[in-house]
């Protein structure tokens, strides 16, 4: 198999063509070196070029019980439709690797419900870290996904980061997927609301191409602030580009 046809079976060309300039350079250096045979250079790109696309949890929620689909809350158990977006944008405040996703409840029409910034990094240990950063007004950038060059002059002032110990770690699985994880442990913040909670996340991309998503906080008493969701991880299926 040549360069070319490796890439395009590793990736797809689809996917390529939706990534900024800077970040495509970065995605094919990568992907040159692991169809040449020598180790991928920047597990960080890799790991961004597979999030980037439009996924849903369409088929999960169509197969869960009556019983979940109800109006989420805190206390209950729930599962509802999301349409994610995790495109991969020119952020240069934010260096190279940057995914901003954009999520709606009930499809790609529906209202927005998370807007988040996710940021790749390396340790000074190699472990690959993910910063995330939610938006102080979410508004202004609401349907700029198709648009990576709209994220140029997004800048600090704009979101809601925190600190270094709560950024994710990412290893690869023993099945060739990816797993991103920090706990409470290790993430205390002061959220929106004013509350100090910490904080539980794991996303996971599997081999077979499934993304998994669970988040929540936890208040100092014991008490969950938010489950997201709360009975079982989001299990979204991509579904475009």
């Amino acid at each position: 198999m040549n360069r070319k046809s490796c890439i395009r079976a590793r990736i797809g060309s689809r996917v390529l063509a939706g990534l900024p300039a800077g970040v495509l350079a970065g995605v094919l250096a990568v992907l040159l070196a692991g169809c040449a045979g020598s180790p991928a250079p920047d597990p960080a790109l890799a790991l961004l070029s597979a999030l980037a696309g439009t996924w849903s949890n369409q088929r999960q929620f169509d197969a869960a019980p009556a019983a979940l689909k109800v109006r989420p809350s805190v206390e209950g158990d729930w599962l509802d439709h999301q349409h994610a977006v995790f495109a991969a944008v020119d952020a240069p405040a934010f260096g190279p690797r940057v995914l901003y996703l954009e999520w709606r409840s009930g499809g790609p029409t529906g209202p927005v419900s998370r807007q988040r910034l996710w940021v790749f990094r390396a340790d000074a240990d190699g472990t690959l870290r993910m910063d995330f950063h939610a938006f102080a007004d979410g508004a202004p950038w609401a349907g700029k996904a198709p648009d990576p060059a709209a994220f140029r002059t997004l800048g600090a002032q704009a979101l809601r980061s925190y600190a270094p110990e709560c950024a994710l770690r990412f290893a690869r699985t023993p099945a060739g997927g990816w797993r991103g994880e920090v706990t409470p442990a290790e993430c205390s913040l002061t959220a929106a609301s004013g509350r100090r909670m910490g904080i539980s996340a794991v996303v996971e991309l599997t081999p077979e191409g499934q993304l998994l998503y669970r988040e929540s906080g936890v208040l100092p008493d014991g008490r969950y602030a938010f489950r997201v969701p709360p009975t079982t991880a989001y299990r979204f299926e991509r579904i475009g580009p």
